[in-house]
């Protein structure tokens, strides 16, 4: 008896060696970074070839390109802000304090435009939000050099994750505290302290 072929059956093509290393890689860098950054490098399809290439996750899931392109701004921005933040402590540790607080001053005035930028995550935003308020409550009182160190430090920590969880974000504003920096709303701020106090 003669036997029909299993027509149910799917016969997947094997997949193409990898030809990357012979293609070589490219790179990217963002303002801000140390060095060159591999890029990907997705395995070619040759024409008239049955081998299937790997699809990048980024094509199967595309990210929103407004979240992108507010990732990719803000990465810039805090890449000024902690050039900003460098120069403030180096005048501060030098007893510089009108240059350190005219450093201070101009980072300030990144923080708008960082927080245009919010979307990337509620994280980020608390974090931003935070320094926002920590500026107006100083009320144009220079930063010491342990305060600028700390908040120098907890943008770049930002800058290294700026797509932080909620709690990570809330341990960034509580060092922001114990350097005796404000980050609340003078109004908030007196409400926790009668609770405290009660």
């Amino acid at each position: 008896m003669k036997t029909m072929p299993d027509t149910n059956t799917i016969e997947f093509p094997k997949p193409a060696p990898d030809l990357a290393p012979a293609l070589g890689t490219g790179g990217y860098r963002l303002s801000g970074t140390q060095g060159p950054t591999s890029a990907r490098t997705a395995r070619p399809v040759v024409r008239g070839s049955t081998a299937l290439a790997p699809i990048e996750i980024d094509k199967l899931y595309p990210a929103d390109k407004g979240y992108v392109s507010d990732l990719i701004a803000a990465l810039g921005v805090l890449a000024d802000a902690i050039s900003l933040l460098e120069q403030a402590r180096v005048a501060a540790r030098n007893k510089e304090a009108i240059t350190a607080d005219r450093y201070w001053q101009r980072f300030q005035t990144l923080l708008p435009r960082l927080f245009m930028h919010r979307k990337i995550g509620d994280g980020y935003g608390a974090v931003i939000n935070a320094l926002h308020f920590a500026c107006i409550n100083q009320h144009g009182a220079p930063l010491s050099f342990e305060q600028l160190t700390t908040v120098w430090r907890v943008i770049k920590e930002l800058r290294s994750a700026p797509v932080t969880s909620f709690e990570q974000a809330l341990k960034y504003v509580q060092e922001l505290e114990d350097c005796r920096l404000q980050v609340y709303p003078a109004t908030i701020s007196e409400l926790i302290e009668e609770q405290e106090d009660e």
